[in-house]
């Protein structure tokens, strides 16, 4: 998809505005610029503010929307163009918001369209600052590595949320062809990262690559990547409280706690381990707040709730959503190893929150299930679930064909989602 820059986070295009000749001034808005500033060196820094901006907006509304589509949320608000996402029939309709919306829009929260700008945007900015020189852009090289790596996780999360997809006018490319692309930005951000002070950045890099080559079928690059990732890593895309639900507020918390528009679907809210013990790392808080359709109350991810300390009730805010961390790194290694390593790994990660040691049978489809299981409550709602359905072909709770509560129909078999027709429609490159 072809974008132009959206506004990131306190920055981005001018956006124009069709006026009435009856209005008497014109303001602009303190927090946009015109695009064409950042066709200028000096704001370089500007640039990448921007995109990681776009990107953290879009990386949001993409794990609420993937939670919504799996098992993890279920939807509580009054708005039907986001039914089909908690229906999981949205590939049945591919002009819905999925693919027209922006990453807060009132209409519903889109996935392509958003997760499209933040790549574009990444990659848009790699051509200018490639192009420019050291000289022009003090900080040329941690830039690059920079935009490398959220290139590389938009890619990845479009490839996890899509079927297929298109970039910059071309063919529609399926889901593995994505991933490539993700692994490519993902290496030049190693490459790129090469100062002790872009640890960060090649921790994440290693990771988002380990992501990408595991669902390529790469397993012997996954754990080669992902046995470098140290312990205790973690890197968030960043929130803050004060956007109050807006593009730099968590978009979990202010779809749940904050708005009431969606809830912890009810086979997730007491998610336990083989042993029946409750998993604090999927725990949820069951609050007293009626949603906005009065079905029930609303239910929080714990690990996105503002607590009960919270001022104002907007705390909540300011909770980073996961990017890539160590937890998801041993995962991979899990996955990879199998066998006793597998339970090795997962008895350590559960040593750590005070859960018992693995108790169930150790072939290798036993292993395989239990590396599933703890993937959804150590990653819970940070975006994995649905893709994983999808990868390891779960089945779909509730049930495909089972009556849709809400508003009547059935529950269908949406995954991953079609290209949208705002793509098939407007890029000429498209085949049937």
């Amino acid at each position: 998809m072809r974008i132009k820059h959206r506004i990131g986070a306190g920055v981005a295009a001018a956006l124009l505005v069709a006026c009435s000749t009856s209005r008497l001034l014109d303001v602009n808005a303190p927090n946009s610029v015109p695009v064409t500033v950042f066709d200028n060196p000096g704001a370089a820094g500007l640039m990448v503010t921007s995109v990681i901006g776009n990107f953290e907006c879009a990386y949001g509304a993409a794990v609420l929307i993937e939670g919504v589509i799996s098992d993890e949320l279920a939807d509580a608000q009054l708005g039907a163009a986001q039914w089909p996402y908690d229906r999981r029939d949205a590939n049945t309709q591919t002009n819905g918001v999925y693919g027209t919306s922006g990453c807060t829009s009132n209409q519903g929260p889109g996935i392509y369209t958003p997760l499209s700008t933040a790549r574009w945007s990444a990659d848009d900015a790699l051509t200018k600052l490639t192009g420019w020189t050291d000289a022009e852009v003090p900080n040329r090289a941690t830039y690059i590595a920079q935009m490398n790596l959220y290139a590389g996780f938009s890619y990845a999360m479009i490839g996890m949320a899509m079927c297929q997809a298109a970039f910059d006018l071309s063919p529609q490319m399926d889901q593995k062809a994505i991933f490539a692309l993700a692994e490519k930005r993902f290496s030049d951000a190693i490459a790129a990262a090469t100062t002790p002070a872009l640890a960060s950045v090649l921790n994440a890099a290693y990771l988002g690559r380990a992501r990408v080559r595991l669902f390529q079928g790469n397993t012997t690059g996954a754990l080669a990547d992902a046995q470098l990732v140290p312990k205790g890593f973690v890197y968030n895309a960043s929130a803050d409280n004060n956007d109050g639900g807006g593009r730099r507020g968590n978009r979990i918390y202010a779809a749940t706690q904050q708005t009431g528009n969606y809830t912890v679907e009810p086979v997730s809210l007491d998610l336990k381990t083989e042993a029946g013990e409750s998993d604090p790392r999927s725990a949820v808080i069951v609050t007293t707040t009626r949603p906005a359709d009065s079905r029930s109350v609303i239910s929080v991810p714990k690990k996105y709730s503002s607590g009960a300390a919270a001022a104002n009730n907007t705390v909540g805010n300011a909770i980073p959503i996961p990017l890539a961390r160590y937890e998801e790194a041993q995962l991979i290694i899990a996955e990879v190893q199998g066998g006793a390593s597998a339970v090795s790994i997962i008895n350590a990660l559960r040593a750590t929150v005070g859960l018992k040691p693995y108790s169930g049978g150790t072939d290798a489809a036993s292993i395989k299930n239990l590396i599933i299981d703890e993937r959804r409550r150590v990653l819970f709602v940070e975006g994995f679930r649905n893709y994983d359905i999808q990868r390891f072909n779960l089945p779909q709770v509730p049930a495909v064909g089972a009556t849709y509560p809400r508003v009547g129909g059935t529950y269908g078999t949406t995954t991953c989602l079609p290209l949208p027709d705002i793509e098939r429609f407007n890029n000429p490159n498209i085949t049937p």
